[in-house]
């Protein structure tokens, strides 16, 4: 093809064409370098071919392209850069929706969009009619949006067979994803152009010291483009004020963060007017999917701002992290798209990193996911496939929140609240609120939902429009206010964050119990701690949350709203080894009120069960039998049946319900040898004992133990099957053992059982290693026979 800018992919537009044509799925995995064009020719190459040129008489054919980026402001940048490779103004053919901004005319047949714009097109119109081929660009960002998107595509795939769908990112597990959409796809390298950065170490400097340095450096650019990469917002803001006096005044000082105006940002990604020079700080929006123009220098703090759920709890934090070494080379790469440049790195050159991070739908709050599942009919979610399942627990407490909430029905099912809620496109939690004010009171909460939202600290102007945006959305949906105090609104979006003290009147520290059963503490101690509180921003901690702000409720008020909302319950637990049986008057796990019942015989399960989920798997007789078994259980879970284990006992501690009763009918006490029949029957323990056997027979027929051992890894929680073995006994065997397609460790002893060598690699150790220790055993123990190939043949 010819007619377009010159970027490596251009050599490679007519075989990406042809082989996504050909495709039997019509999908194509394209996995392109930094700076090889993707995001910039190949849409334009895709609009000529599928749209533009289409030879179409039916008014109605699909014929339009959709393209997603992960953020905003990416949109902003990929919109604007093909319009003007177009010469046209945005909105014509080429145009772009975001959340607060719509550019797409009855003329647009390139629209680019977010994922969370693409999962609410595919919800409204599963079938994409209209549009013939959809590119989702930057997948390795792994949003949740993007998981959604790509299993909602997959199933339009199967009944559209007109449609085309390419999946682009400068790196990915194609395997892996070419494996889950059925193997029947396109798969495309094409390589990148950049240019060599050099990377120099600066451990001791504060990101303040290193741009003044940057600036002062003699290097081959005249103008510097410095881009400074920091963890969030604030400490962008703190590294502004702190350069104040210590750079040129002709420096430009730009800020690239979600947060600004569009009009700032549009200005940070266009290229400067004026020959001076730039320094601009930036959270992680510039590693990926857009291109700050003329960057000479990159200045890397080393750290990210990364979302994570703690399944134990239910609550989710955002943490400041060492990043990811994908993360690192990501942003190294900015100094070198256009030109050699420098990449100053904050931290030592030995520190140790994580290679990747894990999807964030493996690590984050899930309750708009569970609802998007909800309103296209999926209840149960592990019937649902995604590229990776999420957890069991995450799904669960995101389900028990948006029922709580009046979004969700008992069995899963959307509600008409739950649907409201979806079309004003906020958080969950943000709608809670946004419903239960109503139209008429929304003044009432403009200033919690900004408190609240992603937009708390952005300009005024983003600030009125998000405001107006949710007003507007908010009209054109049914009534579902509620006649409660202002001061409750909060508790409609966070209900699972109600708390009451149960530490005494002016005790030295202050502790809440939240509804949810967790316990937590006051960061900062008040006198006179008020009893009712929600926590919006809370910390879940090891043993006990820590609250950093909250809202008081006052009590008068919340009491109507607990008889309103409160529910009665049957709970069987211990006290002093004794089965206790009691009505209890609840909010979630807040008791109001109890009253005690006389216990019968079959309430010790019930009783077990409410144990195992207030205080966890580890309350349950385990022994040593049962610890070994659960252990290969992992094992088994995640090499045969490619499942997460990080949460595995938070898992079954939560539904103990499914496995326990039927063993214990008509017994009078849990006993460890109950508890295994239990856990056997239910994690199907005669697959286990076929898949990951506790003896293996060895190539020489030697039987061997096999021991599985948990280790903690960079990639998380992992379990090792690991065999300790004479030498002697090891001999005539010459390639690694295997279970479930995984290398067993091999610890190698001498004939006095003392330590000789590691190895996860036999093929390798009998030709390198092997000589050495051999000539040693052969002093050690002159009378044994060390030819391992002889003894081999004796025993054949």
């Amino acid at each position: 093809m010819s007619g377009y800018p010159s970027f490596p992919i251009t050599l490679y537009l007519d075989e990406i064409i042809s082989e996504l044509k050909a495709s039997e799925k019509h999908c194509m995995i394209l996995s392109a370098e930094t700076a090889a064009g993707k995001s910039t020719v190949l849409p334009l190459a895709l609009l000529d071919e599928f749209s533009l040129n289409s030879n179409s008489q039916n008014k109605s054919k699909a014929d339009k392209i959709l393209m997603t980026e992960p953020r905003r402001i990416a949109v902003l940048a990929v919109a604007s850069r093909l319009a003007e490779l177009r010469s046209e103004e945005i909105g014509k053919t080429v145009g772009y929706k975001i959340h607060l901004e719509n550019k797409i005319s009855s003329n647009t047949k390139l629209e680019v969009v977010t994922e969370a714009v693409l999962v609410r097109m595919l919800q409204s119109d599963p079938f994409l009619e209209g549009y013939k081929v959809v590119v989702i660009d930057e997948f390795h960002e792994r949003s949740v949006n993007t998981d959604m998107a790509l299993a909602f595509l997959k199933e339009t795939l199967e009944v559209r067979d007109d449609l085309y769908v390419i999946i682009m990112s400068a790196t990915m597990d194609m395997e892996k994803l070419q494996n889950y959409l059925g193997g029947n796809v396109a798969v495309k390298k094409v390589p990148g152009s950049s240019y060599p950065v050099d990377v120099i170490y600066e451990p001791s400097l504060s990101v303040e010291d290193a741009i003044v340095k940057e600036l002062n450096a003699k290097t081959e650019n005249d103008i510097k483009n410095i881009l400074v990469f920091l963890p969030g917002i604030s400490d962008i803001r703190k590294c502004e004020a702190n350069l104040e006096g210590r750079i040129p005044d002709d420096t430009e000082l730009l800020i690239l963060h979600s947060s600004i105006s569009i009009e700032e940002q549009k200005k940070v990604l266009r290229p400067s007017s004026e020959n001076k020079n730039r320094v601009i700080l930036s959270s992680a929006i510039a590693e990926t999917s857009l291109t700050v123009p003329g960057i000479t220098s990159v200045i890397d703090c080393g750290l990210a701002r990364v979302n994570r759920i703690n399944t134990a709890t239910g609550m989710t934090n955002l943490f400041t992290e060492t990043e990811t070494e994908f993360s690192a080379q990501q942003r190294k790469g900015r100094a070198g798209r256009v030109q050699k440049g420098r990449c100053i790195r904050l931290w030592n050159s030995i520190e140790p990193r994580v290679k990747n991070m894990s999807p964030e739908i493996l690590r984050t709050d899930l309750s708009t996911f569970v609802l998007e599942c909800a309103d296209r009919g999926i209840t149960n979610i592990t019937r649902m496939d995604f590229l990776d399942n999420p957890k069991e627990a995450s799904v669960r407490q995101a389900s028990e929140l948006l029922y709580n909430m009046g979004f969700l029905k008992p069995d899963g099912n959307i509600t008409p609240k739950g649907k409201a809620a979806l079309t004003l496109a906020l958080e969950p939690r943000l709608s809670g609120i946004a419903l239960t004010c109503g139209l008429k009171k929304f003044p009432e909460v403009k200033n919690l939902l900004l408190k609240y939202s992603q937009y708390g600290q952005s300009s005024k102007e983003i600030q009125n429009r998000f405001l107006f945006d949710v007003e507007k959305r908010l009209s054109k949906c049914d009534d579902f206010s509620e006649e409660i105090p202002s001061s409750l609104y909060v508790l409609a979006g966070f209900p699972d964050r109600l708390a009451i003290r149960i530490s005494e009147p002016g005790a030295e520290k202050s502790e809440y119990q939240f509804s949810s059963g967790r316990k937590g503490g006051l960061k900062n101690e008040v006198n006179n701690a008020p009893k009712w509180i929600v926590a919006s921003d809370v910390m879940a901690g090891t043993s006990s949350a820590v609250i950093f702000e909250y809202e008081i409720i006052e009590e008068k008020e919340i009491q109507k709203y607990l008889e309103k909302h409160s529910e009665t319950k049957t709970v069987c637990n211990f006290e002093n080894g004794k089965v206790q049986k009691s009505e209890n008057v609840c909010f979630g796990q807040i008791v109001l009120s109890s009253k005690k019942l006389t216990a019968e015989k079959d309430d010790l399960v019930n009783a077990w069960i409410n144990e195992c989920k207030t205080k966890g798997f580890g309350c349950l007789p385990c022994d040593e039998r049962i610890q070994k078994f659960l252990v290969r259980v992992k094992f088994y879970k995640a090499n045969f049946k490619g499942e997460d284990i990080s949460d595995f006992e938070q898992a079954l501690s939560s539904s103990p319900e499914k496995w326990l009763p039927s063993f214990m009918s008509g017994v009078t006490k849990l006993t460890p040898e109950i508890l295994y029949n239990a856990l056997y029957w239910y994690l199907d323990g005669s697959c286990v004992d076929e898949k990951v056997p506790e003896v293996l027979i060895l190539p020489n027929k030697t039987k061997a133990k096999v021991k599985y051992e948990v280790i903690s890894s960079e990639e998380g929680i992992i379990v090792k099957p690991v065999i300790e073995i004479i030498i002697q006994r090891i001999f005539g065997c010459f390639e690694t053992p295997q279970i479930c397609g995984k290398r067993v460790l091999l610890r190698l002893l001498s004939p006095a059982s003392r330590p000789l060598q590691i190895t996860e690699d036999l093929e390798n150790f009998w030709t390198t290693t092997w000589p050495e220790i051999c000539k040693e055993m052969k002093g050690r123990y002159p009378k044994h026979n060390w030819d391992y190939r002889q003894i081999c043949e004796e025993k054949q």
